[in-house]
């Protein structure tokens, strides 16, 4: 052989040994780029309560810090739910008018006054001990608005009015409850709706008391509740369902009694007119027995 063709020989030689190389690369990276790459892992999402709005102690839980209330739970009375109203009596209602309802002596009923406190709660002090609540604010994240509220103190059946608010997916709900200055008795009315009832008037000479709750949707649309004020001998028992009514003919502006069985209600519904909502009032009186 002569000397061109040996190196024409090892040029082929060479030439094939880098197809080759190139070859097996080729089919290594494809091997690699088959492979699977497993996605990135995905947050679970969060489970959430579906309990009913008027349960107060589930509504509680929907914080993952709830706020501090130094309640025995044995002294936590729930009244005012839908099922007794409906064995009870129902209100009936005559139309009244504006100067009957101004004639009625507006009495003074509540203390307010601001409670004492420090940092991000107030206190309570009862015969029996101190109670801390958290104040309502806006937590912020998982709390979102959630906290305790100071409505006033009944001088003359010595309760504490306090709301207890809390936030579930963005709703907010909050529940309304008398705390006895002498017993520590905790007396949650319930509402009619997410949000709480409206401070209870007590009757002329505090036999009775009665609350209402307007529709948060509606425009003409009320509950209105009355709690017989007992004997406090025996605290279980100290307040009770009496009687109650629901309208769809009017929204509550404002309740006075007129006797300890008879008040006058200023009542209104919401029209749209000239391009906003305005109120149109109409007064309505009831008595009982």
């Amino acid at each position: 052989m002569n000397r061109s063709n040996k190196r024409n020989n090892l040029f082929h030689i060479k030439w094939m040994s880098k197809i080759s190389i190139a070859i097996l690369l080729s089919f290594s990276f494809c091997s690699f780029a088959q492979q699977k790459i497993p996605p990135p892992p995905v947050k679970s999402a969060k489970k959430t309560h579906t309990t009913q709005s008027n349960d107060t102690t589930s509504k509680g839980s929907w914080s993952s810090e709830k706020p501090t209330l130094k309640t025995s739970r044995n002294q936590h009375i729930n009244i005012g739910y839908g099922e007794t109203y409906q064995k009870l009596p129902k209100l009936i209602f005559e139309t009244a008018d504006e100067a009957e309802f101004l004639s009625l002596e507006k009495k003074k009923y509540i203390e307010t006054f601001k409670p004492e406190g420090e940092g991000n709660y107030f206190y309570i002090q009862t015969r029996l001990k101190k109670h801390k609540f958290k104040k309502y604010n806006d937590y912020g994240g998982k709390l979102g608005w959630s906290g305790y509220e100071f409505s006033g103190y009944y001088a003359a059946t010595k309760l504490y009015a306090i709301t207890e608010h809390s936030t579930s997916e963005n709703i907010n709900f909050s529940q309304l409850f008398l705390l006895d200055s002498l017993n520590g008795y905790n007396y949650n009315i319930i509402s009619f709706g997410d949000a709480s009832v409206a401070l209870p008037v007590p009757s002329i000479n505090n036999k009775y008391f009665v609350y209402f709750y307007n529709a948060v949707y509606d425009h003409k649309n009320c509950d209105i509740g009355i709690l017989k004020i007992n004997d406090k001998s025996n605290p279980k028992t100290y307040l009770s369902e009496y009687a109650s009514y629901r309208s769809a003919d009017f929204a509550v502006e404002k309740i006075i009694w007129k006797t300890d069985n008879s008040f006058i209600v200023k009542g209104y519904e919401e029209v749209y007119e000239n391009n906003q909502w305005i109120k149109k009032y109409k007064f309505f009186k009831t008595e009982f027995k």
